[in-house]
């Protein structure tokens, strides 16, 4: 466990979290190689002040364990036994990357618990054409199980490594001082990156057959993607966007995998959809 996150027992393993600000619940669900630390680090570059952050290391992340028969929809469940446990009756469910399936599986499984789903960059399926290229893939896993290699490419070879996370170096060389930052704290946020490896490879295996779940999901849902994502490709943004009733689709031209070049665009966004759909 790290200093500023909590550990909850329950039925579906130890779900480590962090509870940050005050205002509307927002439960926040990080992407591969990610944790609850990097969910908190999309909270604030897409949102900024006055929500209340809970932020999830889904399974195999950080501390969180995980549990026989892992699936989406367990994942889901152990989100609502957590906002049980912290009396939080709706949240804003937002589904960065790889955190899209379980997140829209929470918004559907738990409509009366779920106000609004934002999908950021999100997978709704499993491989589409377009992905990152599975040898790019497996290169990232070869760095994800070192946290030498990992940490001496992000200090020297930023770019390179950013290019491989699906933000194209075109991209990056437009990032004012501010994004540039931004992007290296996500790095650092990654780090020690070992600790993150068997949730990414547990992610691989339940979002394999993933389709989105569209019996029971009433709420408003905003998706925004690039479509110079060279990770997750845009088809996954137009797939949720054709299966999810109540869903308005947002396409950048560029910004690639982690949108920090729309960064200011995509906030404004976000408030204009949440004071529509949740007030």
């Amino acid at each position: 466990m790290l200093a500023d996150s909590t550990i909850l027992k329950t039925e579906y393993g130890d779900i480590e979290y962090t509870v940050e600000g005050e205002g509307t619940p927002i439960l926040l669900l990080h992407g591969a190689g990610g944790g609850y630390d990097q969910g908190l680090w999309a909270g604030k570059v897409f949102f900024g002040d006055g929500y209340k952050f809970i932020s999830v290391s889904r399974y195999g992340y950080l501390w969180s364990s995980i549990p026989d028969n892992a699936s989406i929809e367990s994942q889901a469940a152990a989100y609502k036994t957590l906002l049980d446990n912290l009396s939080i009756d709706k949240v804003i469910v937002v589904g960065v990357s790889a955190g899209g399936p379980s997140a829209t599986q929470f918004a559907n499984d738990y409509p009366d618990r779920c106000s609004a789903l934002i999908l950021i960059s999100a997978v709704s399926m499993g491989p589409a054409p377009g992905d990152q290229d599975p040898f790019y893939v497996s290169i990232i896993h070869i760095i994800q199980q070192s946290d030498y290699a990992y940490w001496l490419l992000t200090r020297f070879f930023q770019p390179a490594v950013l290019d491989l996370m699906g933000i194209p170096t075109q991209v990056y060389e437009t990032f004012n001082p501010e994004q540039k930052e931004l992007a290296q704290e996500m790095l650092d946020i990654m780090h020690p990156m070992s600790q993150r490896y068997r949730g990414t490879v547990n992610d691989e295996k339940m979002i394999e057959f993933y389709t989105v779940p569209t019996d029971n999901l009433g709420a408003p849902a905003l998706i925004i993607h690039a479509k110079d994502d060279a990770l997750v490709s845009y088809k996954h943004a137009e797939n949720a966007h054709s299966k999810i009733n109540k869903s308005q689709l947002v396409l950048y031209d560029t910004g690639g995998h982690g949108m920090l070049s729309q960064m200011n665009g995509t906030r404004v966004l976000v408030k204009e959809f949440l004071n529509e759909s949740t007030y």
